[in-house]
């Protein structure tokens, strides 16, 4: 196990494929951010979040969920970039911290997300998607600190 263990590492694949996974998900739930359907589908997520209602609030639907679609392509492609010139990815990384922050909270201040079962709080199938992002979370911050080290290299 241990030389397994090894040889992933000399592959570099925890890196490999966590950029993957990582820029899919900002590069694809991004772009989707720009139909009408997916604006108003995270509707109920951005307005009941204490934490990004104020973008519903000053853009309105559409404009605010462009604007959360470009920071997420834009954090992808600077992760992309942070292969070549770690200092961007690093940015990227920083930028998909905070994005993949605020979604793990929306099952907290999600209506729905989380409901009572024989008096033990549960998941709902609304909260379960939306506690994937705490992976996310943790996948960026391992890019970060991925690319801090190649920028003190």
């Amino acid at each position: 196990m241990l030389n397994l263990s090894k040889k992933i590492k000399a592959l570099n694949l925890p890196f490999i494929i966590i950029t993957i996974g990582i820029c899919t998900i900002l590069l694809w739930i991004g772009s989707f951010k720009f139909e009408a359907i997916e604006a108003n589908g995270i509707a109920p997520l951005v307005t009941n979040s204490p934490l990004i209602s104020w973008d519903y609030s000053i853009f309105g639907v559409r404009t605010g969920a462009a604007l959360i679609g470009i920071t997420e392509i834009i954090s992808a492609l600077l992760i992309i970039i942070g292969i070549f010139k770690p200092q961007a990815g690093l940015i990227g990384a920083a930028i998909s911290i905070v994005i993949f922050f605020i979604t793990s909270t929306l099952v907290l201040s999600t209506p729905g997300a989380v409901h009572m079962v024989d008096g033990f709080p549960r998941l709902s199938d609304l909260g379960s998607f939306l506690f994937k992002d705490v992976t996310a979370l943790g996948g960026s911050l391992y890019l970060f600190v991925y690319f801090g080290d190649k920028i003190e290299a």
